[in-house]
C-alpha cells in the first residue's frame, strides 16, 4: 500500500558541572581533589539546539546532546534527560516519516528489541513512503514535559502543534541500551492512549520551538 505525503498526520509517537576544591598550605601535603556533580535536572532545556528539516519535519540537534552521528542512522545521544528527550523525538518523528530504503537501517539502530518492535517491521514491510511529508501540514514540535527519569528508562510526553493550532501530547519512552537511548514501542498488550489532546501546554513543559 502507498501513503501519499498528504496523508501524514503526525503523532509525536547532557549536563555535568564540577567543583574541584584543593588545600594546600606550607609545609602540609595536599588533599585530595573533591568533585560535586550535579544530578540531573530535567526541566533544564537542552543548550545549542538547531533545526534539521527531516522528510518535511523540523528535528531539534543538540551540539552536546545528540545525535553525534547520523549514519547509519542518527545516534549518539547523551546520558541524560535532555539526551533522552532529543533522542525520543528524533527517532519518534524518524520512524514514522523514513522512506522505504532509510527505515530498516533507522529500525535496526533506535528501536528496542521485542514483539513490539516485530510487529512494527512487519506492518512497515506493507506499505510504501517515497516522497516527504507537505511541511505545510505537519506539526511543530513545541515542547516536552518528562514524566520519569532514571538513568535506565526515560518517560515523557512530547507537546506539539498542528495544522489547525491545536495540540497533541505524545507518551514517549526511551531505554539507555549499548550506551545510548533507544525508542521503546508500547507493549502490544497496552491499552494506553499514548495520543492526547490537551488545550494548552503546561506551564512546566520545556520550550523547544521550532521556526515555522
Amino acid at each position: 500500500m502507498r501513503l501519499p505525503a498528504a496523508h501524514f498526520s503526525l503523532s509525536l509517537l547532557a549536563l555535568v558541572a564540577a567543583l574541584t576544591l584543593t588545600a594546600c598550605g606550607s609545609g602540609l601535603t595536599s588533599s585530595p581533589s573533591a568533585t560535586t556533580i550535579a544530578p540531573p535536572d530535567p526541566a533544564r532545556p537542552p543548550v545549542d539546539i538547531h533545526w534539521e528539516a527531516y522528510q518535511g519535519f523540523q528535528l531539534p540537534i543538540g551540539a552536546h546532546d545528540g545525535p553525534t552521528r547520523q549514519s547509519p542512522a542518527p545516534s549518539g545521544y547523551s546520558h541524560t534527560p535532555q539526551g533522552a528527550a532529543l533522542a525520543a523525538i528524533n527517532q519518534n518523528v524518524r520512524l514514522t516519516l523514513a522512506p522505504d530504503g532509510a527505515w530498516p537501517d533507522i529500525a535496526a539502530e533506535s528501536l528496542m528489541p521485542g514483539p513490539a518492535k516485530d510487529s512494527w517491521v512487519l506492518a512497515r514491510a506493507q506499505i510504501s513512503i517515497t516522497a516527504p511529508a507537505n511541511p505545510a501540514t505537519t506539526a511543530h514540535i513545541a515542547g516536552y514535559k518528562i514524566n520519569t527519569y532514571t538513568a535506565a528508562r526515560t518517560d515523557l510526553t512530547v507537546y506539539s502543534t498542528l495544522s489547525d493550532n491545536s495540540i497533541l501530547a505524545t507518551l514517549l519512552t526511551v531505554v539507555w541500551s549499548a550506551d545510548d537511548w533507544r525508542f521503546q514501542l508500547p507493549d502490544l498488550n497496552s491499552k494506553t492512549n499514548r495520543n492526547q489532546s490537551p488545550a494548552a501546554f503546561p506551564a512546566d513543559m520545556v520550550k523547544l520551538e521550532a521556526p515555522k
